[in-house]
């Protein structure tokens, strides 16, 4: 019989069950996969002549392996990219003729995500997989916490901190517990709207943290709609969506947001702020106000799964500013579709956290670079969020 654990889970990922072949945007299409040593020896040693062959084609040694335990090897994907154990249908060759056990810990574990929280296992979903959206914004109810027993399972332990060990002794990790309950009860706070929310959450942390609100120079701008515009156009442009981020989709989005704000015209910026203002206030607004609730999952689940405030590093300001700047951007590129299409949806909204957390969150440099120009630029403080959010 095996062991028992307490795992506390989120009330939105507790009956959670992978799709499998219908899943629009498949795992197994366009990733690297990685297998574990034990699952890379079980591959060689199969009785299975038929998929031996097909290990021996396929499966290599990653010479430059971080965990033996995670990426000790690696499927050669194909041209196309798909696994080359995925068949016609989306469906997993090795699942269906060897069984879930010839699963590697990656493949079994995702889109699970599995933290250790002095001493607690905890259960979250990557949003990178389109069920787990649908799971997160099926039910506008706040998002409850669940404690339960369940097997111990393939998985991989995405962190493990204890706060109690001497090294946090003077750091404000060492409360991240409740610092995490704090910015998840604030977020879920409904008497106000969800960019209110983040302003009382940003305002809360730096008094905390105990930093100088007015260590900064002020920020110059003709318009807080500008200001984005031009800020978050130099996030694409450094994202390189067209040149370097192979998703048709995201391309696609950001298509659309360059068509709806005219950001290839040779029309003033501040005609372009003029029409990103209008359809905010038109579009975005009244949406949000009447599904509130997709924003405020997406952060809590964020906040629970990223060990918020220390999402970024030791600094619980940087974790904050980073979870704004990837909120905002979703926003923005909701604003672009809306000033396109001229309407929003809860579908618009599911799919763009669903792309944003692929594209985004997955990418290797992409925030840590992002968060170096925000500090040079010395952006990190509330001016900079108010600007985003207000």
């Amino acid at each position: 019989m095996k062991k028992q654990a307490k795992i506390l889970i989120p009330s939105y990922a507790e009956d959670f069950t992978c799709i499998g072949g219908e899943c629009e945007d498949s795992c197994c299409i366009g990733w690297d996969i990685d297998i574990d040593k034990i699952t890379f020896r079980k591959y060689f040693r199969t009785k299975n002549a038929e998929m031996k062959k097909k290990f021996v084609k396929h499966i290599y040694r990653n010479e430059e392996s971080d965990c033996y335990d995670v990426d000790y090897g690696r499927v050669a994907i194909n041209d196309a990219k798909w696994c080359p154990f995925l068949d016609k249908d989306k469906y997993c060759e090795i699942y269906r003729n060897l069984g879930e056990d010839y699963l590697s810990n990656v493949c079994y574990s995702f889109p699970r995500v599995y933290n250790i929280l002095n001493g607690n296992y905890e259960l979250s979903l990557y949003m990178s997989c389109p069920e787990a959206v649908r799971k997160l914004l099926s039910s506008r109810d706040p998002i409850t916490f669940i404690e339960r027993q369940m097997p111990e399972v393939k998985h991989i332990i995405h962190s493990a901190v204890d706060t109690g060990e001497k090294r946090w002794n003077k750091s404000h990790i060492r409360k991240l517990p409740q610092l995490r309950s704090l910015s998840i009860e604030t977020i879920q706070d409904r008497s106000c709207g969800i960019n209110e929310r983040l302003l009382n959450l940003g305002r809360k942390l730096e008094n905390i943290a105990q930093r100088d609100p007015t260590h900064h120079d002020p920020i110059r701008i003709k318009s807080r709609y500008a200001f984005r515009i031009e800020y978050f156009r130099y996030v694409i442009e450094s994202l390189g969506v067209f040149d370097e981020i192979d998703s048709p989709v995201f391309a696609s989005f950001t298509s659309l947001l360059m068509e709806g704000f005219e950001l290839s015209h040779e029309k003033s910026l501040e005609s372009k702020a003029d029409l990103y203002r209008e359809v905010v206030e038109t579009v975005v607004k009244p949406f949000t106000e009447e599904n509130g609730y997709v924003f405020e999952h997406y952060l809590v689940n964020s906040i629970y799964q990223d060990n918020f405030p220390f999402s970024e590093n030791q600094d619980m300001f940087d974790g904050y500013v980073m979870l704004v700047v990837r909120f905002a951007l979703v926003q923005f590129y909701l604003a672009g579709i809306a000033a396109r299409n001229r309407t929003l949806t809860v579908d618009d909204v599911a799919q763009m956290i669903q792309i944003h957390t692929k594209i985004i969150n997955h990418h290797k440099t992409f925030i840590l670079n992002l968060l170096q120009e925000i500090k040079r630029k010395q952006f990190d403080n509330m001016e900079f969020i108010s600007l985003l959010l207000e």
